[in-house]
Parts: C-alpha cells; sequence; structure tokens
C-alpha cells in the first residue's frame, strides 16, 4: 500500500508538470503523455481505494481495538494531512 501511495505521488508530479508544459510540448505528444498518466492515477488510485475500503480498514476496525490507539492515529494523520489537502473546519475539536 504504501509503494502505491509512493507512485501515486510521483505521477501526480508527473501530471502537474505535463499540465504547467502543455503549451511547450507538441499536441499529440501531451495528449499521449496525459492518457498514459492519468490512466494510471485514475485505475491505480481506484484500485487502492477499494483494497483500503474493503480489506486494509475493515481489518484494523477487527484488529485494533484500544481507543486511545485510534485517537493517536487520528492526530497523526490530521498531522499528516488527508489526500491534497486537509480540511480545517472537518477537524476542529467537539466540544
Amino acid at each position: 500500500m504504501r509503494m502505491e501511495h509512493q507512485e501515486l505521488r510521483k505521477r501526480k508530479k508527473e501530471l502537474k508538470e505535463l499540465a504547467e508544459n502543455a503549451g511547450r510540448t507538441e499536441f499529440k505528444t501531451f495528449k499521449r503523455r496525459l492518457d498514459e498518466v492519468a490512466g494510471f492515477i485514475v485505475a491505480t488510485l481506484r484500485d487502492h481505494i477499494f483494497k483500503e475500503n474493503n480489506i486494509l480498514y475493515p481489518t484494523a476496525l477487527k484488529v485494533i481495538e484500544e481507543p486511545d490507539v485510534w485517537k493517536e492515529m487520528n492526530l497523526e494523520c490530521d498531522k499528516i494531512g488527508y489526500c491534497c489537502f486537509t480540511p480545517q473546519d472537518c477537524f476542529a475539536p467537539q466540544n
């Protein structure tokens, strides 16, 4: 799963660079690379999310029973962020 995260970061960076240089690239080449990179991201992300939702998370819910462990993981995930952004309002402390 970590390797998929690493590869997705690499490909998202490649997609960003491709978009930033679109005007300096021959259209046919740009279109081919865009199709390759975007296709990889879509397929890999779809499969990755499926594995998280159907294998990783259900297994974690069965195996990790201590509430303090979940709280600590939540704090660590908040530090890292979610996807490409962290919507701050979603993580405001609840009273």
